[in-house]
Formats: structure tokens, sequence, C-alpha cells
């Protein structure tokens, strides 16, 4: 049991961070509508970057005013199901179930939902800003995933999309190194009380034909 405790953290106290206390600075900044061009060699080939944070505050091209006109009608919060009937694509006129979270607007007093690949993709997800009427941006996106404003990223727009979607959110990730490190380092100490081993599966015995 002392062991099972160690491993297993107990919640974090305190308030949570708030979509609103992420981004709210960000509403009067202007969007681009792509990257700066800048090139950097990497493993002896050429690849966009380095750009800054400040940089990847992109807005969706191409929106048509259809797209529009259903981001107008999601209120904080709401989905999907609250486009009217005649602005739906046919495929959703015909499911009135499934998830919540398509077509979603985040919500400005809650922890941001769960950031993937395609956030930049309202229909991926609960991906709207909570009062803007367009999906949140690469840098909207980073910040909800924790990154600070000294990081750096390279690649195209959707290369940097896939990078912020994939990572394990930058507080997450620092809560749980700081939670196994102590442990890893009471194995390496000869004097540690406590040694935590990896459990290894039980052997198989072969079974062996008798000859003909």
């Amino acid at each position: 049991m002392e062991l099972q405790a160690a491993l297993i953290p107990t919640p974090a106290a305190g308030p949570e961070r708030t979509v609103w206390q992420t981004i709210s600075d960000l509403v009067l900044r202007k969007l681009s509508s792509d990257l700066p061009t800048r090139e950097v060699s990497a493993n002896g080939r050429k690849i966009a970057g380095p750009f800054r944070m400040d940089e990847l505050h992109l807005r969706r091209n191409g929106i048509k005013p259809i797209s529009m006109a259903r981001y107008r009608s999601i209120p904080e919060g709401g989905n999907r199901f609250d486009i009217p009937f005649e602005l739906l694509a046919p495929c959703w006129k015909k499911h009135k179930s499934g998830s919540a979270d398509v077509m979603g607007r985040l919500h400005r007093d809650k922890p941001s939902v769960t950031i993937r690949t395609e956030f930049f993709k309202p229909e991926k997800g609960r991906y709207l800003h909570p009062w803007l009427h367009r999906p949140i941006t690469h840098l909207e996106a980073a910040r909800l995933q924790g990154f600070p404003e000294s990081f750096q990223w390279c690649g195209s727009r959707s290369d940097i999309a896939r990078q912020i979607g994939n990572a394990v959110p930058v507080g997450l990730g620092r809560a749980i190194a700081e939670h196994l490190a102590p442990l890893l380092l009471a194995q390496r100490d000869p004097q540690a009380t406590t040694t935590v081993k990896a459990s290894r599966p039980p052997k198989r015995r072969r079974k062996l034909a008798a000859a003909a």
C-alpha cells in the first residue's frame, strides 16, 4: 500500500487556469494570414522557421459565409446542436446525436478541452473562440497547451499544428516529472528503503511435441 501511495499522486490543490486567463489578452491583437518567410538548416536540409510564439497568431484562411453564419449562431459553450436547421450540413441534418464537441465554442471560465492537431477546424472539436467568431489560432492553442512565450517553432503551419496538438501539455509533463523524479532517484540510492521494480510477465513454458 505504501508503494501504491507513492506511485499515485493526489490531485493538485488550487484554482484551475481558465481559457479567459490564458488567451484574453490576445483579443485585440491583429491576426496574420501566414507565417513569415524564414528558413533554417537542420540535419542537412532547410525547413521553415524558427518562428516566435507571437508569430503564430494565424487566422484560418478561406472561411466561407455559411461557415461564418454557423459560428455566429453558436453561443459560448454551445455546439452544432445550436445551429439553425437551414444552416446545417446535410450530414448533420440526418444525425441528431453524437459528439457535443463538434463545432463547439470554448467556455471562457473553464479550463480548455484537449487540444488536438486540427484545432484550427471547429468541425473537429470544441475549438471556436469563446466570444469571437473564429477558430482559435496556433498561438492560442499553444498557450492553452502551456507553451511559454519564449518557445520557438519550425515547420509549416500544419507542421506546427501537429506539434502543438501531439504535445503533452507542458504543465502536465512538469507535474509527472516532479512526481517521478524522487522515485527514480531513490532507486539509485543504495540507502533507500523502498525500491520500485518493474513487474515482469511470467515466463511461458514451451510444449515439446513428442517424437513420432
